[in-house]
């Protein structure tokens, strides 16, 4: 039979450990309060001192490692996740958040393949879904996010950004009557959407209909007007009408706000071939 003093002990590590825990549920609470408002140094803080005492907590570690991302401090975000699925590898949400830093970095064929993997433990997890239609639209791999939009859309038919992703990834397909349809839907829960309207203004030049393009860019600018890609939309759909005058018009709205990047993609961009051996366009370009 134990002594009394061996069973005091006993009983005294078991407070202290079960202290621990405690205080470790308390800060962890503490920190997802401070996430949700935004504070997320204050929250990161909590995270650390809850892992201080429970290092052991993978679902810590993944809110630990969505607190960095939100910090934009991806790469450390990775190591997070990797802490929290080296504890728990069925844990879903822990490959969302690695998936989802991969992408912040630009390893969007390894961020696909940890999504992919998030999505099977997690199916019901509609930003796991959308996450992964955005890294394979970055792959070119259209069919497959179409699929993946669509999936993040069962689960959350609000979602206006899954349904502009999905249009551009059926405009990749060419299949320019679905990505309209589909993006009159994105409109429909967000008319306010500059990025939705000037999407809609490039289907709509690949379809040869330029009078619309030129008024879908036109409303994407009256909701920004320091739009360049709404400007540089309307040139593309000026210069295949042969209005020059236009074309340069709207060119020169697009180099002012963003000259750099502009400069480069019109020197390959088919549609200004007609216009391009204009003196007034070589002026400008260069």
């Amino acid at each position: 039979m134990p002594s009394p003093l061996l069973i005091a002990s006993m009983s005294a590590s078991s407070d202290v450990a079960l202290s621990k825990l405690t205080r470790a549920k308390l800060l962890r609470g503490q920190g997802d309060a401070l996430y949700a408002i935004g504070r997320h140094n204050e929250a990161l803080s909590r995270f650390e001192a809850a892992l201080t005492l429970n290092p052991d907590d993978y679902e810590v570690w993944t809110l630990h490692g969505f607190c960095l991302a939100a910090l934009k401090q991806f790469e450390a975000s990775v190591e997070s996740f990797n802490q929290a699925v080296a504890r728990c590898p069925d844990y879903g949400l822990a490959w969302h958040g690695k998936g989802h830093a991969l992408a912040k970095l630009s390893h969007f064929e390894e961020a696909a393949t940890h999504l992919e993997r998030a999505v099977k433990l997690s199916p019901s997890d509609n930003k796991a879904w959308y996450n992964l239609g955005t890294a394979q639209n970055q792959l070119h791999r259209y069919r497959d996010a179409v699929n993946s939009f669509e999936q993040s859309l069962k689960l959350n038919p609000q979602d206006h950004r899954a349904r502009y992703n999905q249009g551009v990834a059926l405009c990749g397909l060419h299949r320019y009557d679905d990505a309209l349809r589909v993006l009159q839907l994105a409109l429909d829960h967000r008319p306010n959407a500059h990025y939705i309207w000037n999407q809609r203004g490039t289907v709509l030049i690949q379809m040869g209909r330029y009078s619309e393009a030129i008024a879908s860019f036109d409303t994407s600018l009256s909701h920004h007007a320091d739009n360049p890609n709404a400007w540089y939309g309307k040139a593309r759909a000026y210069a295949m009408v042969g209005n020059l005058e236009n074309t340069l018009k709207n060119l020169y709205r697009t180099f002012v706000l963003s000259p750099y990047v502009y400069k480069v993609m019109v020197q390959i961009d088919a549609h200004f071939d007609g216009v391009r051996d204009h003196p007034q366009f070589q002026r400008l370009i260069e």
